[in-house]
């Protein structure tokens, strides 16, 4: 009996809500409901935007092809199906269209682009009706680029029907978004203004993924979709959501309306790397960089001078207001994806869109259904039983984030590879799965795998350095730039110099040791300065003397192990040592090895190296076999009243550590700091410098670039200086 009470159907499905038309530029020619209704089925997608609905050509074509549900949704007439590799599909098609919005507000020019998604035909017409009266050319290009400002498009829509739907696109995309770093705006407020409460879903665009949005507060309320943008049909699918909703018009706008009630179940991504805005740059320079590198070179590419194209990464960092994502409370789920074209692509070493690649995709099509599944559900060991092993072990390194990447950037697509160079060429043909032994997959991608704190420390430094410019009038002088002469002249605190290689980081310290002695800041003998090399601190010596003259001394220039054997030499009698102690070289420590009894000679080198780490403390412990070793090395040292390299750090350090009265002749002595090549510190090294310096001296300067560590294997690290 038909009682005509509705029945909601809840199902779970697959949406990409943004695409184009063969009528927008620099599309494929098969971006018609034929073609999108056959390869949403072969990746799996149940629902498709059409794109376009703002384009007069685009709409009669649709009108002729697609037949309404009665449920805001549209299917392809059956006379124009096609069948698929996959088996029937049936896609629904909503209406939607992007718009280009490029207009001047607050002396800038805004290009913004933005999605629109109606239930009907009727109401795609009311808007285009609209825009053509106010002057807008909706023939050109099935994505329009009109002067109309964003806030009042948004209001057109609103006023045109409230169930209308209106999505910011790829917010973060450098060129046409709205929080896009050429010609955006700094918030959605500002974009919007009082009509930004009535906006419930943003789209965050293929250099993007969740995790990187969830660092944005002001996001927290609307939902986070992700869509392909796709300018053919067989890039459907790179980017979608996942609901758990009716099947309908209302069913997806309620889902995304009310993230709250389950329905809408988050998204599905390639890696942001891949996308063409992820890292800054030129791509005609060939000059990628990741934020930091940005920073310290102010945004100015070293080729051609211009300023390089910022990323999706460094905009979310410069309007984020979280260190940690997990402060977001309705965070959705979201899958990292590698299509499966380019996965079969790095498989075969041949390119994508290679015939190869065509048939072997068409081949596990077959075999194991659509695109989304295989990627995300089918068991691996079902993959390498109707597949190969091969693609099972691809496919098992990419639901794991175990990929390596070679980031986006300017307009040039990144690349996301799951194995590493060689490595497929140890894959047995036979049964096992590796013909050698197993190669160990790439580490796992973090969701966050920037140092948002250390970029963020590094903005505001030089944000302050900024400001002590305007504050103090400071002009360049000599052959410094203007911020190695605020460098120079910053005398407030201590001072960290972040500058990367060929910068001028030993001029801009030289420079600052001369302004100190010749504004009578300090005497030369109250500044000790350290470096890591003798050549080093030849170098800023001679320097030094060049710019001082002969009639003002050189102050204290030493490397730390010289540092070292100086407060060793002043104070050797705490050490219960004479005043003729010798300092071993490591062939002297060889040979003191040899000594040892019981020590075999392919043993003496392993045992050096764990005496040198353990006294260094990068290993708190020594293995249990050279404990006996060690206390026999230790015991000849003092009989030949000898140091060795290593002692000339920890042995220092614990001069000062337990006696105060020399500590505090250091600290008189030596007022002033300079560190050169912080970055590259150890922990003792660290320790060496804090106790000497003192807590918050304000006289401390420190100078390193934390991508320039090249001491990690004797417990240097960039962490010292981030």
């Amino acid at each position: 009996m038909n009682t005509g009470k509705k029945v909601s159907l809840i199902m779970h499905f697959i949406a990409d809500l943004h695409i184009h038309s063969h009528f927008s530029r620099a599309t494929s020619r098969l971006l018609v409901p034929e073609y999108l209704d056959y390869w949403a089925g072969i990746k799996g997608i149940k629902v498709v935007g059409t794109g376009d609905i703002t384009h007069a050509g685009w709409l009669k074509e649709l009108k002729e092809k697609l037949e309404p549900e009665g449920n805001g949704l549209f299917c392809l007439k059956k006379e124009f199906r096609s069948k698929l590799l996959a088996g029937e599909n049936n896609t629904k098609f909503l209406l939607s269209g992007e718009i280009s919005n490029i207009y001047k507000r607050g002396e800038k020019v805004r290009k913004v682009h933005n999605v629109v998604m109606v239930r009907d035909f009727e109401e795609a017409e009311k808007i285009n009706q609209k825009l053509i009266a106010l002057g807008g050319n909706l023939k050109s290009d099935g994505r329009p680029i009109l002067g109309l400002d964003s806030q009042d498009l948004l209001e057109l829509v609103l006023d045109c029907n409230e169930d209308n739907i209106f999505i910011p696109a790829h917010i973060w995309t450098p060129w046409f978004s709205m929080l896009g770093s050429k010609s955006g705006f700094d918030n959605p407020k500002e974009c919007f203004g009082n009509l930004w409460p009535y906006i419930f879903a943003i789209e965050t665009g293929l250099s993007t993924d969740a995790p990187m949005n969830w660092l944005c507060s002001f996001l927290d309320r609307v939902a986070l979709i992700s869509n392909s943008d796709a300018h053919s049909p067989d890039r459907l699918g790179r980017n979608a959501n996942v609901f758990n909703a009716e099947l309908s018009y209302d069913g997806i706008r309620n889902a995304l309306k009310n993230t709250s009630s389950g329905n809408f179940l988050g998204t599905i991504d390639m890696f942001p790397q891949e996308g063409k805005y992820h890292y800054d740059g030129h791509r005609k320079c060939n000059v990628c960089w990741d934020p930091i590198t940005t920073i310290r070179n102010q945004s100015v590419c070293p080729k051609c001078g211009k300023p390089v194209t910022v990323g999706v990464m460094n905009r979310i960092i410069h309007l984020s207001d979280r260190e940690d994502y997990s402060e977001r409370k309705n965070r959705l789920p979201f899958r990292s994806i590698i299509p499966l074209p380019e996965i079969i692509a790095e498989m075969e070493g041949v390119g994508e869109k290679s015939k190869k690649v065509g048939a072997e995709y068409e081949k596990i099509i077959q075999k194991l259904g659509n695109e989304m599944d295989i990627l995300l559900n089918v068991p691996v060991e079902e993959i390498e039983k109707n597949a190969s092993p091969v693609l099972a072990e691809a496919i098992r390194r990419m639901r794991n984030r175990e990929v390596i990447v070679q980031e986006g950037f300017d307009g040039e697509y990144g690349k996301i590879k799951v194995f590493n160079p060689g490595e497929i060429q140890n894959f047995s043909t036979g049964n096992g799965l590796f013909g050698f032994s197993k190669p160990e997959p790439p580490k796992p991608r973090e969701l966050v795998n920037f140092d948002l704190k250390g970029i963020q420390n590094l903005m505001t430094q030089k944000q302050e350095v900024a400001e002590q410019i305007a504050e103090y009038n400071i002009k360049p002088k000599g052959d410094l730039n203007l911020e190695q002469q605020a460098a120079v002249e910053y005398t407030k605190g201590p001072l960290v110099i972040l500058a990367g290689p060929g910068t001028g980081k030993t001029k801009t310290i030289t420079s600052k040791i001369v302004y100190l002695i010749n504004q009578k800041i300090t005497d030369p003998d109250r500044i000790l300065a350290i470096t890591f090399t003798n050549k080093a601190a030849d170098e800023m010596k001679s320097r030094l003397a060049a710019e001082l003259g002969k009639q003002i001394q050189v102050p204290n220039i030493y490397t730390f192990h010289g540092l070292g054997y100086s407060i060793l030499r002043d104070n050797f009698s705490l050490l219960n040592r004479s005043n003729d102690f010798v300092i071993l070289d490591e062939n002297d420590k060889s040979d003191i090895l040899k000594t040892i009894p019981d020590l075999k000679f392919s043993a003496m080198k392993k045992i050096g190296t764990a005496i040198s780490l353990f006294k260094q403390g990068i290993e708190k412990d020594l293995p249990d076999e050279f404990n006996k070793i060690y206390s026999a090395y230790s015991k000849k040292l003092e009989d030949f009243n000898a140091f060795d390299f290593d002692d000339l750090i920890s042995k220092p350090l614990e001069l000062i550590r337990n006696n105060k009265d020399i500590l505090d002749i250091i600290r008189d002595q030596f007022p002033v700091v300079f560190v050169d090549e912080f970055q590259d510190t150890n922990a003792q090294q660290y320790e060496l410098i804090r106790l000497i310096a003192g807590e918050n001296n304000p006289n401390l300067c420190v100078v390193g670039d934390p991508n320039q560590s090249i001491y990690s294997f004797r417990g240097g690290g960039s962490e010292m200086i981030r």
